[in-house]
Order: structure tokens, then sequence, then C-alpha cells
């Protein structure tokens, strides 16, 4: 077999998958696009925007709400109408990962944050979507008592950001017509 002869199925080959890729091309629609119909009406960027997150309890929840606020709008454009609702609820605990023999101090811990939450229509009180979210930010617990404060309060922020981005791809994901 000549290296001519086995150039031309290689390329009829590529051309076929490149067919195909073409052809599946069209399939696919942006999550976040401005014409992706959402099941409350809309595009599921409005619907996005269209969300009502009142105070949530704590310092993770006043983190994670303030994310979640700027996750689901973007920081742009006018307040649309609210027409659904957010209740959350945040848990934490923190887990003790190593120790350090010698003197008995914990030399690193797992923040371990929990959202429960679930989004309602206000006009008619049906629950549209609703799940249970966990994350953990692990960080290092010093011996110096203000080092290690500001880890676990950099932790929270962490988790609480990590929490948001995971909350809105459920809520895009589940809005989704």
């Amino acid at each position: 077999m000549s290296s001519s002869e086995a150039v031309l199925p290689r390329r009829a080959l590529l051309a076929a998958v490149l067919a195909a890729a073409t052809l599946a091309g069209g399939c696919f629609q942006p999550l976040y696009s401005d014409y992706t119909s959402s099941t409350v009406g809309g595009s599921v960027k409005t619907a996005m925007r269209a969300i009502e997150i009142p105070e949530i309890k704590g310092l993770m929840g006043h983190y994670f709400r303030n994310e979640l606020v700027f996750e689901l709008d973007g920081g742009a454009g006018p307040d649309a109408p609210k027409t659904l609702k957010l209740n959350a609820t945040m848990s934490e605990s923190v887990e003790v990962v190593t120790v350090d023999y010698a003197n008995g101090r914990a030399d690193s811990a797992v923040l371990v944050a929990t959202a429960t939450w679930s989004l309602t229509d206000i006009k008619t009180g049906k629950v549209v979507s609703e799940g249970v979210n966990s994350v953990r930010a692990p960080y290092e617990r010093s011996s110096q008592r203000f080092a290690t404060v500001r880890a676990a309060r950099d932790a929270q922020v962490r988790a609480a950001k990590n929490l948001a981005t995971i909350v809105r791809g459920q809520i895009a994901a589940d809005l989704t017509s």
C-alpha cells in the first residue's frame, strides 16, 4: 500500500467527522443566551433577573446573598419586576483535618457550608426549583488567634461564592424549558 492510498481514507474520514460536527453544532444553545426560553416565560436570563432574594441569617448568609444577587443579575441593567422568590438557609460546620500532637492544636481545618434553598413563583406559590448544595473550604490554623479568625472568615467568603455559583447554575438549568 502506497502512502497516497492511505491518505484518501483519512481525508474521507476527516470530511465525515467535520460534516457530522457541523450538523450537530446547530443543536446546542447556550444556557445564558437571550434566546433560551424558560419555564416561567421569557428567557432564562430575564427569569434569573426577576428573582427576589430576601436577607439570609448569619454571616455566611450575608455573603451568599450578596454573591447570588450579583450572579443572577450580573450587576447590569435596570431592575426587572420580581416574579420569583428564593428562600435559603445556611449552615456550616468545621472539620479538623490535622492535629499537632506536640501542643494539641489543630493545624488545619475544613469549613463545610451547606445551602438549602427553594425558588417559588410569587403569584402562584408553586416551587419552581429547590436544592441542597454543600461545599468544602480548607484553611490553615495558626497559634496566632487573629490569623486563625481571618483564615476562617476567608474560608466563609470562598464557600459562599462557590455556593452562589453552584446555585445559579442549578437554577438556570431548572428554568430551561
